[in-house]
């Protein structure tokens, strides 16, 4: 049986505050405003908690989470979010966010739909999903941005239960994320796992137990891009054999006219605690803004 299941978010600019412009990153020059809950209303199983006291910067975080941990068959979880102007927000997770399995033919699903004002940051940065045996799991993520919006988004996904002999024995995944920018649609990832009958998920990932992608868009985070497309766009020395247990790839985005917008990241690896490592690593310079690294003490 499907249940449907809904939650709004809406955050403003807090104008009668003053910008803590001295916990800005150097060299930046957009300032975030400490921002007001307009509204906010979710369903059970879902619940969204927004902590006042973790972070000490003009930044909101904010942590959507289910009753039991994770999706069950038939859950259909809708979220939409709206980020004023000079608003910043974080949306992340306690611990690994689950699916369970489905066994009668239903799927677990979750969509969520974001509108970021202008001169606004929105990052989404949860820890890497984990799909049970017989899981079969549906995700879209629509983000409609201004041209001024920034927008840093993290998707990765483990093979499952893999210390208790599970890996990649779930039935489905299928992941798609779109961004429109000042209405029109800019960019499209798209993702579908499942077996084939001429070759199973388990055969194609090989030894792997993780992979995800990660994009970085808007100008605010200009520099990041090019620090990432300078260290990871590196080409190998002469003879130099990189360690394939381990991929990193990233590509420049032009979405408007020729012009550098931000850059798209895809990684696989047979480790999840070194992925997690090096996604840590390379998401720092993000943390002064955010007022915190939110995949610590996990």
């Amino acid at each position: 049986m499907e249940r449907k299941i809904s939650a709004h978010l809406e955050l403003q600019e807090n104008e009668e505050h003053d910008i803590k412009k001295e916990n800005l990153p150097a060299g930046e020059a957009l300032t975030f405003s400490p921002c007001n809950v307009i509204s906010c209303f979710y369903e059970y199983p879902l619940k969204i908690i927004l902590p006042s006291s973790v972070s000490d910067v003009c930044c909101q975080w904010c942590y959507p989470i289910t009753f039991g941990g994770g999706l069950v068959e038939g859950d259909n979880v809708n979220i939409s979010v709206k980020l004023g102007e000079k608003c910043c927000l974080l949306m992340t997770t306690l611990s690994f966010p689950k699916v369970y399995c489905c066994e009668n033919g239903l799927d677990s699903q979750h969509h969520t739909t974001y509108f970021i004002s202008e001169n606004s940051l929105l990052c989404v940065l949860p820890d890497p999903l984990v799909c049970f045996a017989k899981a079969s799991y549906v995700q879209t993520e629509t983000f409609h941005l201004e041209s001024s919006s920034n927008l840093v988004v993290l998707n990765w996904y483990t093979s499952g239960r893999y210390a208790r002999g599970e890996q990649w024995d779930f039935s489905k995944l299928k992941s798609v994320s779109s961004i429109y920018i000042n209405g029109k649609l800019k960019f499209k990832e798209a993702l579908n796992m499942r077996s084939v009958p001429t070759l199973s998920i388990k055969t194609a990932m090989k030894s792997y137990n993780i992979f995800g992608t990660c994009f970085v868009i808007g100008s605010y985070l200009n520099t990041m891009s090019r620090n990432l497309l300078e260290d990871l766009g590196k080409y190998s020395g002469y003879g130099e054999k990189r360690d394939p247990s381990t991929i990193f790839a990233i590509s420049p985005l032009y979405i408007d006219d020729n012009i550098l917008t931000g850059c798209l990241i895809r990684f696989v690896s047979e480790s999840v605690e070194n992925t997690m490592k090096r996604i840590e690593t390379m998401l720092e310079p993000l943390y002064s803004t955010l007022g915190g690294n939110p995949f610590e003490n996990k």
